[in-house]
């Protein structure tokens, strides 16, 4: 078998997030038994796709996470950024298996792929084993076959027609113990205040001052003190809100670069509404796409997660939201552009600017992260302790310049080196910044980045407050 199908993540696995890249078929000649396996995005993120025939097999774009077992076994974990997959997908570190994932690209054919490993490996392998890497993928919707199109559309209409955002990072099903999931969970961000990387019981902001918070997205496990940071910012001193625009993160690309939904976003703490009202004056204000993309919040958490904070520190009275995902701007850079180049990021900044003006009771969250370095975002070398103060230097110059207050100028800090570092939110946090431009002054509470023990992975990420001036304090 080179395919298990798991109802949730094995706890027997650990692993790291993914990075994009594709698998070198020259490695496999050197690669042995317990050699690690490669990992990435295979392919663009499509929505709509061609059908491949098993005779001729595609991979489908997914992130492939490097784990390894207890007993140091190494494996590949499959995350869909589709949400397509029930349950978890783990693969077999099979060199065989790695080859074919780099193939099976929809024009070669089985005979082409045999012929691909004989010519790397001098091994005759048996076609009939790729037939059946073929069939296994298939069963479990990894291929862009039919079969995957019929089980994606299917997920489709069932987004559409509920009114709620299921949990993705929190997803459970009939058989768990919400009960023992809210504790959990709840002991969990209490935890992430109280430790010694979290935030002072006071922060030292003017009452009813903080109109914006930037506030981390990575997973709590490794980040959860830098969304306390920013969280206490809100509770403490956040300006009196019915309801939040929340601006996540879109990590996968899709054909327009603002993407809302009008649904609920369930968690496991209660559900938070969604402001539908304001959601649509937002888009009359706006004039341009938010809503052709809408299923990409079915597999996004970068708004999940402030969705959850939000419910904790304010319980049943939470406040609205305004859910809207935000792509990349980085091909701005490669242009030789900026921000202000493009009239649908003008557009969609204008009419941020005039709804929290007509609305004083309406605030702001970015859902960011920063630099992603490390052998697992495609660097040579793991990060070891000084390519980790290097990365620090780069990210204290960003975070100078985000607290500058001039959106441009944060947007021009990633010119020179077009964004090295893989800063996953340029485009969320310039949005924010536009917003908040001459209303409030961005304030850079924290900074931290985790390090992956293998060096493999490091992500950094920070907590900011946007505090407005005396006389704009409500």
């Amino acid at each position: 078998m080179f395919v298990l199908i798991t109802q949730t993540t094995p706890q027997h696995l650990t692993g790291a997030p993914s990075y994009r890249s594709n698998v070198s078929l020259a490695r496999v000649q050197n690669w042995g038994e317990n050699a690690p396996p490669p990992c990435g995005v295979v392919g663009p993120m499509p929505i709509d796709f061609p059908v491949f025939p098993l005779s001729t097999p595609c991979l489908r774009p997914v992130e492939l996470i490097p784990v390894r077992s207890r007993d140091g076994q190494p494996a590949i974990m499959v995350r869909d950024p589709l949400g397509v997959i029930e349950g978890t997908a783990v693969l077999s570190a099979n060199p065989l298996l790695m080859v074919f994932l780099e193939l099976a690209n929809g024009e070669n054919t089985i005979e082409q792929i045999v012929s691909a490993v004989t010519r790397a490996t001098g091994e005759i392998v048996p076609a009939q084993i790729f037939e059946s890497m073929t069939q296994q993928l298939d069963q479990v919707l990894l291929l862009q076959t039919e079969r995957f199109r019929e089980a994606f559309e299917a997920k489709k209409a069932a987004f559409a027609a509920s009114d709620v955002r299921a949990p993705l990072v929190f997803a459970s099903d009939e058989k768990t113990d919400r009960l023992a999931v809210i504790k959990e969970l709840s002991d969990e961000l209490r935890r992430h205040g109280a430790g010694t990387q979290g935030p002072p019981s006071d922060l030292g902001l003017p009452r009813a001052s903080v109109r914006a918070i930037l506030s981390p997205h990575i997973d709590y496990a490794r980040g959860g003190h830098g969304y306390a940071w920013a969280y206490r910012a809100l509770k403490e001193a956040g300006t009196p809100a019915k309801t939040y625009i929340v601006l996540g993160t879109h990590h996968h690309g899709a054909e327009h670069p603002f993407i809302a939904t009008r649904k609920h976003y369930e968690t496991p703490l209660g559900r938070v509404e969604t402001n539908i009202a304001l959601l649509d004056e937002f888009a009359t204000e706006f004039q341009g796409e938010l809503f052709a993309d809408e299923y990409a919040h079915a597999s996004e958490h970068t708004i999940e997660l402030q969705a959850v904070y939000l419910r904790h520190i304010f319980g049943a009275q939470a406040p609205s939201i305004v859910p809207i995902l935000v792509g990349s701007f980085e091909h701005l850079l490669h242009d030789g552009r900026t921000p202000k180049d493009d009239p649908e990021i003008v557009a969609f900044c204008a009419a941020l600017r005039t709804v929290l003006d007509r609305h004083p009771e309406v605030g702001l969250i970015g859902g960011v992260d920063f630099s992603h370095c490390g052998p697992q975002f495609g660097d040579v070398e793991p990060v070891d302790a000084n390519r980790k103060k290097e990365i620090e230097a780069c990210d204290r110059r960003v975070l100078d310049a985000l607290e500058s207050g001039d959106p441009e100028a944060f947007f021009e800090a990633f010119r020179e080196d077009l964004n090295a570092q893989n800063v996953c939110s340029i485009a969320p946090i310039y949005c924010v910044m536009e917003a908040m431009r001459d209303r409030a002054k961005p304030r850079v509470l924290h900074y931290d980045a985790h390090n992956s023990t293998d060096g493999s992975c490091l992500v950094s990420f920070a907590a900011a407050a946007f505090v407005q001036a005396p006389s704009l304090i409500i």
